[in-house]
């Protein structure tokens, strides 16, 4: 992780050895000059690192040093058992875990593996403004929803199926509109009635960003 070239501030390096673990100061990697890192016999680490400038919004500010925590095996934290649990219903916020990004992103990668998220509820909001507030979902194979209860919202909604698309009801079903536009291709395309639902028709496949 680190290497004999010299800081780019010109101090003394630093290196503090004992039995199971090490500090030390000044050292360069790929996330910059350390300036606290801790080892550990088992490869373990947790460093802080000097500021490299990525995707700096401007001088003057705070900078950009880097925290970095390493572990070859599970990173766990346990909180939380101190805090009430909450009444059926009850949606005020009880915070066991918090993390808020000032700017910048935030990624969850996992390069073999899967991620599971488990709550109660679960609640996703996109609340940007003006071009932004999207909400993306992409999947290669597979994108289920199971509810008894589910239900779809919104000014304009779109099914476009490049296949087959079956609706399946085994009780009641009900649709209601103020106007219906159905064609098929052919008639879109070769039909007496083409130009007229040429210019009738708005569907259109949305563009994703």
């Amino acid at each position: 992780m680190s290497n004999s070239k010299a800081s780019n501030d010109g101090q003394n390096l630093e290196r503090d050895v004992h039995l199971r673990y090490s500090v030390q100061s000044g050292q360069s990697s790929i996330h910059g000059d350390t300036l606290l890192e801790f080892q550990t016999q088992e490869a373990q680490s947790f460093a802080f690192y000097a500021d490299k400038g990525e995707g700096k919004s401007g001088s003057g500010g705070p900078g950009t040093g880097k925290a970095v925590l390493y572990t070859p095996g599970q990173s766990c934290e346990v909180l939380g058992e101190g805090l009430k649990v909450r009444d059926p219903g009850d949606i005020q916020p009880v915070y066991a875990k918090t993390i808020k990004c000032k700017k910048g992103d935030l990624l969850i990668d996992c390069e073999n593996g899967d991620v599971t998220i488990q709550a109660r509820n679960i609640n996703l909001h996109a609340q940007g403004g003006g071009q932004d507030g999207q909400f993306m979902v992409e999947a290669c194979r597979l994108a289920q929803i199971t509810a008894p209860d589910v239900r779809i919202q919104g000014e304009k909604i779109l099914i476009s199926a490049k296949n087959s698309a079956n609706i399946i009801s085994k009780g009641f079903f009900q649709l209601k509109y103020g106007f219906a536009l159905a064609a098929a291709d052919a008639d879109m395309s070769y039909g007496v009635m083409s130009e007229v639902l040429k210019k009738a028709t708005t569907i259109s496949t949305p563009k994703l960003n």
